[in-house]
């Protein structure tokens, strides 16, 4: 994943504010975990930052929250991530074993399958 970080030029900054007429410019929101997909012909991309937090507190800086499922599936998590990565990894393992036996790629309404299985219990 490319992150990049710029700021905007301070008459781009102006024009933003004139659009508001005066009025309340919105204020940015927390909102937690920031995970983005873009499809495009011929694939999908996932980005998705990595900071784990517990309130205001940082707990760990590269959190993985983009997941490997099968090779064909990946699966973006937000919440506990303990919880997160013990279900796709077991998610994972399931399909490893499908993919053992038949010697194909899992299908993704396999995996949600399992998944709506696993989550139900």
């Amino acid at each position: 994943v490319i992150t990049t970080s710029r700021r905007l030029h301070p008459q781009g900054n102006a024009a933003l504010e004139g659009l508001f007429d005066g009025g309340q410019t919105p204020k940015p929101l927390k909102t937690g975990t920031t995970i983005a997909g873009v499809v495009f012909k011929d694939g999908v991309v996932l980005g998705a930052d990595t900071r784990a937090t517990s309130s205001e507190v940082v707990a760990d800086k590269m959190c993985a929250k983009i997941h490997f499922i099968s090779p064909n599936i990946y699966c973006c998590g937000a919440g506990t991530a303990a919880d997160t990565e013990k279900t796709t990894d077991l998610l994972s393992s399931n399909l490893t074993i499908f993919s053992l036996n038949s010697g194909r790629n899992p299908r993704v309404v396999m995996a949600v399958n399992i998944l709506q299985d696993m989550l139900y219990r």
